[in-house]
C-alpha cells in the first residue's frame, strides 16, 4: 500500500503530464494567433499621389467628376495653400494629394473606408490629413469671405 506522501507524489507527475500535453496543444495555437500572417489592404498599383496626378493631367473630365473642379483651379488652390504655409507637404502626403482627400471627401460624401482604398493610406493618416484641411477653413474664410454691413 502507497503511502499518502506517494500517492501525492504520483497525483502530481499525473497533472504534470496532463498540464505537459495542454501545453504541447495551447503553445501553436497561440502561436498561429500572435504571428498571423498580416494581409496587406493598401494593394493597388497606384499611390494616393499617383491617382491625383492621373486625374490632373488626364483628361478634363476626371477633376470635375473626381474633385468638382477643373484641374487649373485645383493647382491653383494647392499652390496657394503651399505659398501662404497653410498647408506644407511632408513626408507621405504631398499638398495636391491632402487637398484632393478632402475635395473627394466632401464631393462623394465619401467614408474614411473609400478614402482608405482611393488613396492607400491609413484611417489615420486620412483623419489626420482632412482635419489639416478643415483647420484652415477659418483662415481663408477671413482671407475670402467680406461680410457685408
Amino acid at each position: 500500500m502507497d503511502s499518502w506522501e506517494d500517492q501525492v507524489r504520483r497525483f502530481m507527475l499525473d497533472e504534470e503530464e496532463e498540464d505537459d500535453e495542454l501545453f504541447l496543444v495551447m503553445v501553436p495555437a497561440l502561436q498561429l494567433c500572435m504571428y498571423d500572417e498580416k494581409i496587406p489592404e493598401h494593394t493597388s498599383s497606384l499611390s494616393g499621389a499617383q491617382k491625383v496626378k492621373e486625374i490632373l493631367e488626364g483628361h478634363e473630365r476626371w477633376c470635375k467628376v473626381e474633385f468638382r473642379m477643373e484641374s487649373h483651379i485645383f493647382r491653383e488652390i494647392a499652390h496657394f495653400l503651399r505659398v501662404e504655409n497653410l498647408l506644407c507637404d511632408t513626408r507621405g502626403v504631398k499638398i495636391e494629394e491632402q487637398l484632393g482627400m478632402f475635395m473627394f471627401m466632401l464631393s462623394h460624401n465619401a467614408s474614411t473606408e473609400r478614402l482608405k482604398k482611393k488613396f492607400q493610406h491609413s484611417g489615420e493618416t486620412i483623419h489626420r490629413k482632412i482635419m489639416e484641411v478643415f483647420d484652415i477653413i477659418p483662415a481663408l474664410t477671413h482671407r475670402f469671405v467680406k461680410l457685408t454691413m
